[in-house]
């Protein structure tokens, strides 16, 4: 794989990331709400360089989240084009536990978010990537929307159990309320905006909106999806 440079705020870049391409995975970048507006240029150098297919990813009810429009109105966007789209939609990913939480588990023996006692499917993001490759590879995806999900609905509290076994050392879930959460955020110099974001996201689990099993991974890649357990293994052996 030779690597490109390459920048949505760029279109100077757009072309030689592009060359003799014939269809895109499209991940905007996150934390970013104006995601919609940064997108619409390479969009259009897609459409006009008639690359048909573009998988792109979204999240599990986003749409849900008045202060998010973004994702819905990129795919508004896609689909008013000639595109061959396919839409992920995956749940909260297994790797977050190792991404965002690893001082807290390691050093302070809690995971930390504002989710209540919510249940979710913590998806592996190698599975996701997985039904990425299988629609941008085969037929049959086009039109199609994929919630992706893992194979078990935990809550916070359940993952801190999960990681609790595996790590051999007792992690806890304070379960903090927004205004606290708010508080120990600010505390540690995040800022407001992010805040903000990360407790519209958590309200998703904590109001019951993402408690769903699928069995998309195993449909359209012929392989179960991997346990939280498996990835926190994985993650915490490394």
């Amino acid at each position: 794989v030779n690597a490109i440079a390459f920048d949505f705020e760029d279109a100077s870049s757009f072309a030689k990331a592009t060359a003799d391409v014939d269809r895109v995975f499209l991940l905007a970048p996150p934390l970013n709400t104006k995601a919609d507006v940064l997108l619409i240029p390479f969009i259009e150098h897609l459409e006009q360089e008639k690359i048909k297919r573009v998988v792109y990813v979204s999240a599990l009810e986003i749409d849900a989240l008045p202060s998010m429009p973004f994702h819905a109105n990129t795919i508004k966007l896609l689909q008013s084009k000639s595109f061959e789209l396919t839409v992920l939609q995956p749940s909260f990913f297994a790797q977050n536990f190792k991404n965002y939480e690893f001082e807290n588990i390691t050093k302070h023996n809690i995971i930390y978010a504002v989710a209540g006692e919510g249940k979710v499917g913590f998806v592996d993001a190698e599975d996701i990537g997985r039904v990425a490759a299988t629609a941008l590879t085969t037929h049959g995806h086009s039109g199609k929307f994929y919630e992706i999900t893992g194979p078990e609905l935990l809550s916070y509290s359940d993952a801190a159990n999960v990681i609790s076994e595996v790590i051999g050392k007792t992690i806890v879930y304070p379960n903090p309320t927004a205004e606290q959460f708010s508080q120990t955020l600010a505390q540690a110099g995040a800022p407001a905006f992010i805040v903000d974001y990360m407790i519209d996201v958590y309200s998703l689990i904590a109001n019951n909106r993402v408690n769903r099993i699928t069995s998309v991974v195993e449909n359209v890649t012929g392989r179960k999806p991997t346990s939280l357990k498996e990835v926190i293994k994985r993650d915490f052996s490394k």
